[in-house]
């Protein structure tokens, strides 16, 4: 190649990864900006908000604070209405999370606040483009770099996710960087890269829990290093194991200082309290899944031990055990409802989530023998942690979500142009095969925009066809309260209801139509009024509601067929329709507003007509069980408490939710009885 040609390659290339970075940036941005607050971003960006003002670390402890605090950066200088109480001055729950988080959105205006956080989020997934570009090139070429980055900017998961205040491209980012800055410390060792495995290690640690696995992954990693060097003596291995096993614990305490620094360096979760701030009992019992099984007792305890140590932050340790409470959630496939996780639902989720580009080249890693010949150690950095990360999944019984896996994907975006390559290399069909995938990966991603959440492959119909395989976060985290409120203009609609996927209040903000209660029901302050038990008119229907992983409140929309499908999770649905169970869940939810009011008497009115118009409807009468709780009368709270249990076994899996918490309301009248 003579040196003109060079250069005219060099610029095609650098103007290639200019176009990518920027392709990859202008989705992010645009999906920040086109689509509402979801479901799990009230809680972050309150607990960003409350982090910044006070280091008050009670708020979402669920989810370390690293990609919070980076979300927050932009509100610090801004004029905001916060929470009614002051920063600091008790722990926040979670249901201040959820229900203050709402308010502080809708009160300071939702994308005033929600773009800014979700912009400065989305750095983080640049920074994985950068490091899964740089570590294709690294291990095995530009041309292997340019496919990596071609895959990871069109991947609608990555798009979805990494654009949205929530942790998943950030646990996805620190596993990833902790791999390759192994990698390349085995490669050529040095103080710099050493730093970096740390720093790697830390950021996995403070995004999410489940970074915890970076742990396992380098341990593997380490074993397959001394393997690949094939000491001759044993008194050669066990120094090597030594080396090794130190310069992993060192890293590890470069991280967990990291983890450190991100909590302030403070143990206790409250800002200016010495002891514990948050209770281990109030978290189990509140924790949204059944008490822990023998397995995770064992856990607990442990974490518990921790705690009393002080090795950890409070809010990390007792998060982590949060979520080890949290993780067995009821599971829809196929609209079949489980009661738990299964292992089939990662397979299942990854075939039909992920795009068709990467589904058809990943297999090539497997098939180009000569990766393994020739890149050996680069082939065992990049499947290892990815094949292990997926079978951990397998084990899992929260099954709600693709984003819970999300950590395999740079892997295997670099595993899959690497083999593309190799193949195209090799076979001349094979090159046009793979520009011809890439072309499509493109257009894919674009007919996608913005609703990349919803996303499924053209393999299984596509996006609007994802709904018939899930009823979770692969369809709907409440995204497209905009979009409902844009059809609603473009179609000229005066007279319509909307029944959303979670917060009523940024839902009611955000379009024109009167909400009625939807999957949770309502989360702020605002009166709310009874809902007929007839409506007509366009009727706007979460599609996680016709769902039975929610029950049968929506039970009447199920048989009819919907005139329209908004952002491949919004049904929409003309005609006069009988709502009995919605016009219960909207007295059940006036009930307990009127029960935060401490108004029970008017409280104790609407419950009762809650039950009367749903009486199969268990979280009507654990709402009336709450009010008798209150005016005293506990042992017929306690009767509604077993009606509602009794209801749940109707459809168990379907029920679940609501017969934990029934049997957790329970348990706390027992207990307060045994008390007096």
């Amino acid at each position: 190649m003579t040196g003109s040609t060079a250069r005219t390659s060099n610029y095609a290339f650098a103007i290639a990864c200019t176009v990518l970075f920027s392709a990859f940036a202008f989705q992010l941005a645009y999906h920040a900006v086109r689509t509402s607050a979801t479901f799990d971003e009230r809680p972050h960006i309150l607990a960003a908000y409350r982090y910044w003002q006070c280091g008050d670390f009670t708020a979402n402890p669920e989810h370390p604070p690293l990609v919070k605090l980076l979300a927050g950066i932009p509100l610090i200088g801004m004029d905001l209405i916060g929470p009614n109480w002051d920063c600091g001055s008790r722990p926040t729950t979670s249901r201040d999370g959820w229900m203050a988080g709402a308010s502080f959105l809708t009160e300071n205006g939702t994308d005033r606040v929600v773009i800014p956080s979700r912009l400065m989020t989305s750095l983080i997934s640049l920074f994985l483009a950068a490091l899964v570009f740089l570590a294709a090139w690294e291990m095995f070429g530009r041309i292997e770099a340019l496919v990596a980055l071609t895959l990871i900017a069109f991947e609608p998961n990555l798009i979805a996710h990494g654009s949205i205040v929530t942790t998943d491209v950030g646990v996805t980012a620190g596993i990833f960087a902790a791999v390759y800055a192994y990698y390349q410390f085995q490669t050529k060792p040095s103080i710099l890269r050493f730093l970096a495995l740390g720093v790697g290690v830390g950021l996995a640690l403070a995004t999410k829990h489940s970074g915890v696995l970076i742990f396992p992954i380098l341990a593997l990693l380490l074993v397959v290093e001394l393997i690949f060097r094939r000491p001759d003596i044993w008194a050669a291995l066990g120094k090597q194991v030594i080396r090794s096993a130190a310069v992993l614990a060192g890293a590890v305490v470069v991280g967990v200082v990291l983890l450190w620094a991100t909590y302030g360096f403070r143990y206790s979760a409250l800002p200016n309290t010495a002891g514990n701030a948050l209770s281990t009992e109030e978290l189990i019992i509140n924790a949204p899944s059944a008490p822990p099984d023998a397995a995770n007792w064992t856990t607990v305890k442990t974490l518990r031990s921790v705690d009393a140590a002080r090795i950890l932050p409070e809010a990390y340790t007792l998060g982590l055990l949060y979520v080890v409470v949290s993780s067995d959630r009821a599971m829809v496939l196929f609209n079949k409802i489980y009661p738990t996780g299964h292992w089939f639902y990662f397979p299942v989720a990854f075939a039909v989530k992920t795009s068709v580009a990467l589904l058809v080249l990943l297999p090539c890693a497997f098939l180009a023998l000569s990766l393994f010949k020739q890149h050996r150690r680069e082939m065992v950095y990049i499947l290892v942690p990815a094949l292990f990360f997926f079978g951990i999944a397998l084990t899992s019984k929260m099954n709600i979500g693709i984003r819970h896996i999300l950590p395999v994907y740079p892997f295997f975006i670099v595993a899959a142009a690497a083999g593309a390559c190799a193949l195209a290399r090799k076979f001349t069909i094979a090159k046009y095969v793979l520009v011809a995938l890439l072309a499509f990966h493109v257009l894919a991603a674009f007919r996608t925009a913005p609703n990349y959440i919803a996303f499924g492959n053209d393999l299984w119909g596509g996006t609007e066809n994802t709904y018939r395989y899930f009823a979770d976060s692969n369809v709907e985290i409440a995204q497209n309260h905009k979009q409902v409120g844009q059809y609603v203009k473009d179609n000229h609609i005066t007279d319509c209801w909307y029944a959303p996927f979670g917060s009523a209040a940024i839902a009611r903000a955000e379009q024109p139509c009167r909400v009625v209660p939807g999957i949770f029901g309502w989360d702020d302050g605002s009166p709310i009024k009874a809902i007929p038990p007839v409506i007509e008119g366009t009727i706007f229907v979460s599609s996680s509601g016709i769902s039975p992983r929610f029950g049968n409140t929506f039970e009447t929309f199920r048989g009819d067929a919907p005139i329209d499908l908004i952002g491949g999770s919004v049904f929409v649905f003309t005609g006069r329709f009988d709502v009995p169970l919605v016009a219960a869940v909207s007295h059940s939810s006036r009930a307990e507003q009127l029960l935060d009011r401490n108004q029970p008497e008017e409280a104790l009115t609407e419950a009762r007509q809650a039950v009367s118009l749903g009486p199969d409807d268990p979280r009507n009468h654990i709402t009336l069980a709450l009010v008798l709780k209150r005016i005293g009368n506990t042992q017929e709270a306690r009767d509604e408490l077993n009606k509602a249990i009794q209801v749940t076994e109707s459809d168990a899996a379907a029920w679940r939710r609501e017969k934990n918490r029934a049997e957790k309301e329970l348990e706390k009248l027992n207990k307060q009885a045994r008390g007096n």
